[in-house]
């Protein structure tokens, strides 16, 4: 059997769309940014060069910028590095889910309650966000008792 060029053309972009996840346009809610990013982080667990690379539709150009010059930071040898986990979902082991809560929005801020959800943990965050260009955009992550995410970037 053989496929026509539209036909052929039509599943690759259904195929694609089902492994992509969008960058935020100005229609993309807080919460849907937010959703965005983690859903990223899960994907690209953890602190590298990819997991930085990876979050950067969704934060703030100057926190890429931080994130970015502290990944790169060396590492002495026979040293952990400064961060070991994720930032975002801010752990060692990755969520079994994740749930977006509620989402206050005071002209160009916004924050985004979110629970992250293990076997046996639920643990609270707040992210913060700005809109930049009509964008929204993280610039933090408040974990709460264990300080912010601009905290580990010092």
């Amino acid at each position: 059997m053989q496929l026509s060029r539209l036909g052929l053309v039509a599943l690759l972009l259904g195929l694609l769309s089902m492994l992509h996840l969008p960058a935020a346009t100005d229609a993309d809610s807080p919460a849907d940014v937010v959703r965005a990013l983690f859903h990223s982080a899960q994907l690209h667990f953890g602190f590298s060069p990819e997991s930085v690379k990876a979050a950067k539709p969704w934060v703030t150009p100057k926190l890429y910028a931080r994130m970015w010059k502290k990944v790169n930071e060396p590492v002495p040898k026979g040293d952990a590095p400064d961060i070991e986990g994720d930032l975002f979902l801010n752990s060692q082991d990755p969520p079994d889910k994740f749930e977006i809560g509620d989402t206050p929005i005071d002209h160009a801020t916004a924050q985004v309650a979110v629970t992250l959800v293990w076997p046996s943990e639920k643990r609270k965050e707040t992210v913060l966000l700005e809109q930049i260009d009509g964008v929204w955009k993280v610039n933090d992550v408040d974990y709460g008792k264990d300080g912010k995410l601009s905290d580990l970037l010092h």
